[in-house]
């Protein structure tokens, strides 16, 4: 009976062992990361009446197994969540990850385009801003992390519309300037949302879908600010509108057809992971094939249709969602 015994202990410490270190038993300790997901999830408002809001049910449920099959990563950030969003991501907490996310951002949203953040790390802190325009927001969580303090700030921008005919911003108020663009102005305040807090020691992420591309003077102005745009840190290409790689959106976000047919491509890279690391910390990211083998790579987050979704889909919205896997080193 002791040998018995003996062997089902042994059994039970070896299904206990995460899958995701299981790859790497035998070898030597990796250092701590971050998994991090990020995703436009298509509020649906616009989509016709009769689909239920392009199928928002299932498009929760699809996204809840692709974030199974990823492991349950540390931090993923949703954008475009509205009430019926809400509520649909709420009924799958409980099951989702065996119910280990915790829920930041929440309660009933105020209007059909809020951010939400699911974690399964320590929360130090919240805060959440309105942007110039008065619609947008950026939510911001400070978070323990094993690569240290974890200053997050998600966000949904307006792009740069050409025909919009504002090129100043009179009104606006610091960090912003009185010559920039009110849409320039929702980055800048953004940003300044995650570099006013979790000291020197913290490591900074920007994440969301900010509607401008990596030609964008937005965009610029973050990297010369020392903000390292993930996807390209881990070697991965820019997108390339014509045949859909590593492109972000796209897709028409009206049609239920279009989220079923697994051919839809995405045009144009808009939706970012940008980490501004500490002195102490050069980033690195594990590259989109998962060289260390826990589930989850650094650039587009399941950017393959799914077979066989939850009724019918291809695809969880008009977006792909963008992952990184990420560590520090030198530190």
């Amino acid at each position: 009976m002791r040998r018995v015994a003996t062997v089902a202990i042994v059994l039970a410490v070896f299904t206990a062992v995460p899958l995701a270190n299981m790859a790497s038993a035998g070898a030597e300790p990796r250092a701590p990361d971050v998994h991090i997901v990020n995703l436009n999830l298509l509020h649906g408002t616009f989509c016709p009446p009769a689909t239920d809001a392009c199928q928002a049910p299932d498009r929760v449920k699809l996204l809840a197994q692709q974030l199974k099959d990823a492991a349950c990563p540390d931090v993923v950030g949703l954008e475009e969540i509205n009430v019926e969003l809400a509520k649909l991501l709420d009924e799958q907490r409980s099951t989702l990850c065996h119910g280990h996310y915790k829920v930041l951002f929440g309660g009933k949203p105020k209007s059909l385009d809020t951010e939400r953040v699911l974690t399964t790390l320590a929360v130090t802190s919240t805060k959440v801003i309105k942007l110039r325009g008065n619609f947008r927001t950026a939510s911001r969580a400070v978070l323990a992390s094993g690569i240290g303090p974890l200053v997050l700030v998600i966000t949904h921008q307006d792009g740069d519309p050409e025909a919009s005919g504002v090129t100043t911003c009179q009104t606006c108020v610091p960090p912003c300037r009185k010559d920039a663009s009110p849409f320039q102005c929702q980055t800048t305040a953004a940003s300044a949302l995650a570099d006013e807090a979790g000291g020197p020691k913290a490591v900074r992420v920007l994440m969301g879908d900010f509607n401008v591309t990596s030609a964008s003077t937005r965009y610029q102005g973050l990297v010369s600010a020392g903000w390292v745009d993930s996807h390209l840190a881990a070697g991965n290409a820019e997108c390339d509108p014509t045949t859909g790689a590593n492109c972000t959106s796209g897709r028409a976000d009206k049609s239920v057809e279009v989220l079923k047919d697994p051919n839809a491509r995405e045009s144009e890279r808009i939706d970012f992971i940008f980490v501004k690391p500490p002195p102490r910390c050069t980033a690195a990211f594990d590259p989109v094939t998962d060289d260390d083998g826990d589930f989850l790579g650094t650039g587009l987050f399941k950017a393959t249709p799914a077979v066989n979704g939850p009724g019918g889909l291809a695809w969880p919205s008009d977006h792909v969602g963008v992952a990184a896997d990420l560590t520090c080193t030198n530190t």
